[in-house]
């Protein structure tokens, strides 16, 4: 099993009033690296994905568990593993820590469910065995 990750820092304009990152900002870098994974795992960017496959993964079923904040100035890392793939959805394990850290030290954590629909009739369609295939080295074992 092969784990992507990328550090990304953490801007003045994520820390709310306590100086610590906004929750809903961890969210919006969970979903920053969910299309830089995408980019990394297809060699094109999660826009060519959509639009050049006309398959998309829109988010079902999020949640999420946090440990410890992060703060202005710090490097967060995001982990990204496959927990399952289904027939018309996709279960991913995301992990925030602090960069130099592993996994298993995590200080976020969130499920990801998405579905897989045709991007053209906005309906659950099958994963297709080039995406599946893609994925495969991220599924985490058992």
């Amino acid at each position: 099993m092969t784990e992507w990750s990328r550090p990304y820092p953490v801007r003045f304009g994520d820390i709310d009033h306590a100086g610590v990152m906004y929750y809903p900002r961890m969210f919006d870098r969970i979903h920053r690296a969910f299309e830089d994974f995408w980019g990394d795992v297809t060699g094109r960017s999660y826009a060519a994905v959509l639009n050049g496959d006309g398959v998309g993964f829109p988010l079902v079923d999020v949640h999420a568990k946090f440990r410890k904040p992060f703060r202005f100035g710090e490097t967060l890392r995001v982990f990204i593993a496959v927990r399952r793939i289904g027939t018309k959805s996709i279960s991913f394990r995301v992990r925030l820590g602090q960069d130099g850290t592993r996994s298993e030290d995590w200080s976020a954590e969130a499920e990801l469910i998405t579905g897989v629909i045709s991007m053209a009739e906005f309906e659950a369609v099958a994963l297709p065995d080039l995406h599946r295939g893609l994925l495969q080295p991220f599924v985490l074992p058992g």
